[in-house]
């Protein structure tokens, strides 16, 4: 039998996840994976959630339903006549108790969006950068044509960083919450046009000359 929570309503909670950077599953950095769930109060406290009861105001190093990192995820049957199967996202503290008492765990997720660093992808036409917001490593793929328009001068004064090989491990990418604001500015293109450029930035440098703040920050997970 399924679930009896199944179609109670869902709350947010998250758990204390890290990420698996090796085939062999070896595992680094750490960050909080929030998600919604509406599995049981025991089977919540076996997989280590924790309620999060300010979503307007979350915690730091929290992330909501990020594309890339994700935790692990444990389930289990219970026995006997009427037994029921429960299936969710476990803390990285709590896999090995887990185990023991019968949970079947995935396996460590370790295909990553890929590092796009001149030294490894000289060809590639995007670089990957971050900047951090509210704890975590917030990253995309900025393309190389909208470096060369803004210059690397402003882009490490709206700062961001292009990352590298060390930083892979603390990299957040298409979290839903929270997200940077984003800045743009409008430039010469030729004697009679114009383009405008918008990307992220970090809200706590002073923006340069000529940027203003296009769209505000996302904090609440909502």
């Amino acid at each position: 039998m399924g679930s009896q929570t199944k179609y109670n309503k869902k709350e947010l909670v998250f758990v204390p996840i890290r990420i698996a950077t090796t085939t062999g599953g070896v595992e680094a950095g750490a960050v909080n994976y929030a998600f919604y769930t509406n599995i049981p109060t025991d089977s919540r406290t076996a997989l280590g959630q924790v309620a999060i009861t300010t979503p307007a105001d979350p915690p730091l190093n929290t992330v909501l339903a990020s594309n890339f990192p994700k935790p692990r995820r444990a389930s289990r049957r219970t026995s006997g006549v009427g037994g029921r199967y429960t299936s969710s996202f476990a803390s990285s503290a709590v896999l090995t108790t887990l185990k023991v008492a019968g949970w079947r765990i995935t396996k460590p997720r370790i295909t990553k969006p890929p590092l796009h660093l001149p030294t490894t992808r000289p060809n590639s036409f995007i670089q990957t950068v971050y900047v951090t917001y509210r704890g975590i490593k917030y990253a995309w793929q900025l393309p190389k044509v909208t470096i060369t328009n803004l210059t690397q001068a402003t882009v490490t004064a709206l700062g961001i960083n292009l990352a590298n090989a060390g930083d892979f491990d603390e990299l957040c990418f298409g979290a839903n919450s929270p997200k940077p604001p984003k800045a743009s500015v409008t430039i010469a293109d030729g004697p009679q046009n114009s383009k405008t450029l918008s990307t992220f930035y970090d809200p706590s440098v002073t923006l340069p000359e000529g940027w203003t703040e296009s769209k505000a920050p996302r904090i609440a997970f909502n």
